[in-house]
């Protein structure tokens, strides 16, 4: 598969690296001539240094033998063109734009088929959902979820305090109901695919896997329990902030949003009468008690600003807020936020990356999930008519190495299966992969 992508900032330069982990022929165009340097010096793919709406650079990274073509620089207007242009003159399957402004997505432009854009990704927007989705779910650790599965998939931090610590995968599944399973384990930069005899020391990072319920017994059991979010504070006012707070407001929620610009206040007020909107500095030493801010449930932390969102989530919690929620995109900040007991962490990069890689495989893939930082995937396939899974126990199949089904669903009914569960055709089953496995996995369920 070849795909060319315009863009190598962080978007692009991430995605870039995915797809070239699993092996697909990348070329990367790229105006700005020190991010270009840098993917060259750190990508094993061609980069173009040129302007993505050129015709001869688009020549040039020949476009015309392309699968998919992504436009994902920081300019809408740049990304639309390049996508019009690689349309009309290219005969490209797939074209792909980043789009950040919303109003853009009210008009009917994206409806007409002559634009040459088959599906566009909202970092804002995809963000948003993330922080959504975690909130719903208590905003207790990070959340990922899958369309019609009754199913959550967590990653929950062990910190130094938890009683987990030096107990086994197979003590922790007999002192709880059986409705779930720890899936991966993130130590120290590497990636396990435990056993029942694993062990859980420090630090690590699980991904759990389970039915609601059970995963409810499993945070109280490593020392994370849940509150009810009555009242929400969101930092900052921008599109993902925005976007959060009328999420919550049309629900009935009770929400502040604090913000220093002016006009975005005053915008964002005219908007949500229901919300409070405050004008103001959060990181100024008296606003938190002046405004009463501590008396909220939940802090959402949305500026731009990825340093100042990690401070005041981590700060908020210091005064009683219980949870806190921060908009980091950084690589090496999302595991440090971790580690500094911010309660869930969201990158609109990543969750912008997830949005698109569904649309770059071979296999009957419907969801794809990067987990820790993309060393490891969490992937909804379904089970195809011709494919060889059906009709096998689970402990038959010849599954890639490092590789683990964790949940079935069938007829709307999730299962958390054994090695005893067989496949049905139909069926869409999630799989936890190391990277490694990724490649084999999208061959094994193609047609």
């Amino acid at each position: 598969m070849k795909i060319v992508i315009v863009g190598a900032g962080e978007v692009g330069f991430h995605i870039a690296r995915q797809l070239i982990l699993e092996h697909k022929d990348v070329i990367l165009i790229e105006k700005n001539a020190a991010n270009a340097k840098h993917a060259m010096s750190n990508l094993d793919c061609l980069v173009i240094h040129g302007e993505g709406t050129s015709i001869d650079t688009l020549i040039e990274a020949d476009v015309k033998n392309a699968d998919i073509f992504m436009a994902v620089t920081s300019s809408d207007e740049v990304n639309m063109i390049s996508c019009l242009i690689v349309a009309n003159e290219f005969k490209v399957p797939i074209k792909m734009a980043r789009v950040r402004n919303i109003e853009y997505s009210k008009t009917q432009i994206f409806k007409q088929s002559n634009i040459g854009i088959d599906f566009v990704v909202n970092p804002e927007i995809e963000a948003a959902k993330s922080i959504i989705k975690t909130i719903e779910q208590g905003a207790t650790t990070g959340v990922f979820s899958f369309d019609d599965m009754d199913v959550q998939l967590r990653d929950v931090f062990i910190d130094e305090d938890s009683p987990l610590i030096g107990e086994t995968v197979m003590s922790i599944k007999q002192s709880l109901p059986q409705n779930f399973i720890i899936a991966g384990i993130l130590r120290e930069d590497d990636v396990i695919i435990p056993f029942g005899s694993t062990t859980i020391k420090t630090n690590d990072h699980l991904f759990l896997v389970g039915d609601k319920k059970s995963v409810a017994k499993f945070l109280k059991k490593s020392g994370i329990n849940s509150k009810k979010i009555r009242k929400t504070m969101i930092v900052g006012a921008g599109k993902t902030g925005s976007y959060v707070a009328r999420h919550l407001s049309e629900r009935g929620r009770s929400v502040t949003v604090v913000d220093k610009d002016y006009d975005k206040c005053k915008e964002l007020s005219e908007a949500l009468p229901d919300v409070f909107v405050i004008h103001g500095d959060i990181s100024e030493e008296n606003i938190f008690e002046e405004e009463q801010l501590q008396r909220n449930d939940l802090i959402v932390t949305t500026t731009g600003e990825e340093e100042l969102n990690m401070l005041t989530a981590i700060y908020a919690k210091t005064i009683g807020i219980k949870r806190s929620v921060a908009l980091v995109n950084k690589t090496n900040y999302i595991s440090i936020a971790s580690n500094l007991g911010i309660d869930s962490i969201v990158s609109p990069k990543m969750s912008s990356v997830n949005a698109i890689l569904k649309y770059t495989r071979k296999g009957n893939v419907k969801n794809v999930y990067n987990i820790f930082d993309g060393k490891a995937e969490a992937i909804e396939f379904s089970i195809p008519y011709e494919c060889e899974m059906k009709n096998k126990k689970l402990m038959d199949l010849n599954l890639p190495d490092n590789s683990l089904i964790v949940a079935v669903n069938r007829h709307h009914r999730t299962y958390i299966p054994d090695g005893n569960f067989v496949l049905n055709q139909g069926d869409d089953v999630v799989i936890f992969a190391k990277k490694d496995a990724v490649e084999k996995l999208d061959i094994l369920f193609s047609n």
